[in-house]
């Protein structure tokens, strides 16, 4: 009930604020507990202050360099230096860090850092870092790391999600899924020296790409069943030739005998054979680990082993090939 309570205090001070219009005035020090019952009182809507802190809720016009509020800090204009929230921070327009519990929506524009708990929402460009455990949202951006899911028009810098990557143009995207407008979205067929043929999605900017494959093995029955991701990097790329770099691991079974971990490097090289149609092939430098009371599944074709107590792992040298489509 209480949090219901303060959901819609918040709420409503939002909503409110551009309703009214007054002469405000610059305090040095603004301490309150939810507007109105603050040093600042009812003028506080339109007051610049450079230092605020608010156990609940504080409102303000601007904020030249510190705000600190328990739940949410609402700031109608500009909100220069640091701005740290419990819950949330509501600005316009932000130069400087913004830290949240959960979410920091900023209505204009923003330069510096963001970290939210879950949600960085930036109406236009970011100019600087988001950080969000969910979801990064913005016009054009220079660099955003969230858990989940990035969203932005034009990235200058690195995407890093745990998932999904979305942009008009991003050339260095690092996640499992990434739908640059202006990149590549890739489907292929690959088998390999082992027996192991997958369905793989290949996505991304111009230089970096996620992998994300599922597949069957045909010559062992313990580890029949693939799912793979990974990264890759075009490292080379002139007319119809490429040259590209991957690093996947992908976990093999049969949902009897435990699960074979399979790490691997990857130099392929790739041939454009007509537009939209890639042949590729090339080496592959491979690392194995599965218990040590699974059964083996390489025949000790290795280029080194370690037979612990609990775990084998070796290494070892193979290849692949493949064919893909551009989407």
């Amino acid at each position: 009930m209480m949090i219901q309570v303060m959901v819609c205090l918040i709420t409503i001070l939002v909503c409110t604020v551009d309703l009214l219009a007054q002469a405000g005035k610059t305090n040095q020090v603004h301490v309150g507990i939810i507007y109105p019952l603050s040093t600042n009182g009812k003028t506080a809507l339109v007051d610049t202050n450079r230092f605020s802190l608010h156990l609940i809720s504080g409102v303000s016009q601007q904020e030249d360099a510190c705000l600190i509020t328990g739940v949410s800090g609402i700031v109608k204009g500009k909100a220069y230096g640091v701005a740290i929230a419990g819950v949330s921070n509501h600005i316009t327009y932000a130069k400087g860090t913004q830290v949240a519990g959960m979410l920091n929506h900023i209505k204009d524009s923003a330069q510096g850092l963001q970290i939210a708990g879950l949600a960085n929402l930036t109406g236009k460009e970011a100019k600087g870092v988001q950080i969000a455990g969910v979801i990064n949202k913005a016009g054009d951006v220079t660099t955003q790391v969230a858990g989940l899911v990035n969203v932005a028009k034009r990235v200058k810098g690195v995407q890093v999600a745990g998932l999904i990557n979305v942009a008009e143009a991003s050339d260095y995207p690092i996640g499992i899924l990434n739908f640059i407008k202006e990149g590549e979205l890739q489907l292929g067929v690959t088998l390999d020296e082992a027996g192991s043929s997958l369905l793989t999605f290949r996505s991304g900017g111009n230089v970096l790409y996620g992998i994300l494959g599922i597949g069957y093995n045909f010559k062992h029955e313990e580890a029949r069943y693939i799912l793979e991701g990974g990264i890759g990097a075009h490292l080379i790329a002139q007319k119809a030739f490429r040259l590209n770099a991957e690093l996947a691991s992908a976990a093999m079974t049969s949902f009897e005998d435990g699960v074979y971990n399979k790490q691997s490097f990857r130099a392929l090289a790739g041939y454009r054979v007509v537009p939209g149609l890639e042949l590729f092939a090339g080496p592959t430098f491979n690392h194995l680990l599965f218990e040590a009371d699974q059964p083996a599944i390489r025949d000790d074709r290795y280029l080194w082993t370690h037979n612990g107590k609990d775990y084998f792992s070796g290494f070892f040298i193979g290849g692949i090939i493949g064919l893909q489509i551009s989407l």
